[in-house]
């Protein structure tokens, strides 16, 4: 456990003034927002509820398409049909994302909204690696504080 964040997080304003427990209390109810690799066939299933699916499935079997719209579209197609995991920051994603929008196969919206599938809400502890605290790591950490550690 990396006590510096529990200190460095202690002194913000808004634990002025909170008992030990209340700080310990307000601390375990944060959250934090991480990234996270999406399971394709979520992938697939978010783009069918938006209807954007059909439509880049449409401009994958249409060979009379030019490259580069109908080469992303397979892309989309194959990532999406896949049992694979996919990190949706990986350049190569957020690439063909926009080649599907920049040639009008997906909206911004939908891009986001499948984009979006990659957050997940956890608590501000585990993002930091920190235990659930309890009242008494916060007054360690606040004893820290006052000896100037």
């Amino acid at each position: 456990m990396n006590e510096q964040i529990l200190i460095a997080e202690l002194q913000k304003p808004e634990y002025t003034g909170l008992s030990d427990q209340e700080a310990a209390d307000a601390i375990n109810a944060k959250t934090a927002t991480i990234r996270r690799p999406v399971p394709a066939p979520m992938i697939r299933l978010r783009a069918m509820s938006l209807g954007m699916y059909a439509v880049v499935k449409i401009a994958a079997e249409d060979k009379s398409l030019p490259n580069p719209p109908r080469g992303a579209a397979i892309n989309f197609i194959t990532l999406a049909d896949s049992q694979d995991t996919v990190d949706l920051d990986h350049p190569d994603v957020a690439t063909n994302a926009g080649t599907l929008r920049q040639f009008s196969l997906a909206s911004q919206e939908q891009i986001d909204a499948i984009n979006s599938l990659g957050n997940v809400v956890i608590p501000w502890t585990a993002a930091n690696d920190l235990p659930e605290v309890g009242i008494g790591l916060v007054i360690n950490a606040r004893r820290a504080i006052a000896n100037g550690e």
